[in-house]
């Protein structure tokens, strides 16, 4: 026969594993089962017939021109002791054939300081030329690029940089002229 031992043994493992099997079945308490309600989407929605049939109108084609506008060329007045513009001989003025094709520009200099290129730039346009503060839109904490042209005879500018060097102090470079990157 078994020892009394191994009787408790025994009978502690029967009542821990139906304990462990049984009882949280019976403390979960009462269980609901959840099924979800769901409506199913219907292939093919009631709607009106009428004005799925409507048909669509055809885009209206409108001829419209542009209008002629021409470049109205904008000229300075000449004071009696300054002309407006510096002449050109007839040695510099050469056909855009005899230069290399495109514009070209004077850069005199590069400013920090805004107002110091904006009184070169005053200072340039009252003896006559065409100078300019590059880009246009600048901020105040930008540099300011003081440029003279642009102008399509190389030539030309080219006999105007002693003339810019001796006015303002201040040697000019012979750059070509770019629209896109100015």
């Amino acid at each position: 026969m078994a020892s009394k031992l191994q009787k408790r043994i025994v009978g502690t493992l029967v009542l821990v594993s139906i304990g462990v099997i049984v009882l949280p079945d019976v403390l979960d308490g009462k269980k609901e089962h959840y099924q979800e309600s769901y409506e199913s989407i219907p292939l093919r929605d009631d709607f009106d017939s009428e004005v799925s049939q409507t048909p669509i109108q055809a885009p209206q084609v409108v001829e419209v021109e542009a209008p002629d506008t021409k470049v109205k060329e904008r000229q300075t007045k000449a004071t009696d002791s300054e002309p407006a513009s510096k002449p050109v001989s007839s040695e510099t003025a050469s056909s855009p054939a005899s230069d290399q094709k495109g514009a070209w520009m004077i850069r005199l200099g590069t400013f920090r300081n805004q107002d110091n290129a904006r009184r070169l730039v005053k200072q340039l346009r009252e003896k006559g030329y065409q100078a300019h503060i590059l880009p246009k839109d600048i901020q105040p904490d930008d540099l300011a690029k003081v440029v003279v042209g642009p102008h399509v005879s190389k030539s030309a500018l080219e006999s105007q940089l002693t003339d810019l060097q001796s006015l303002t102090g201040l040697k000019g470079q012979l750059r070509k002229f770019d629209p896109l990157t100015q």
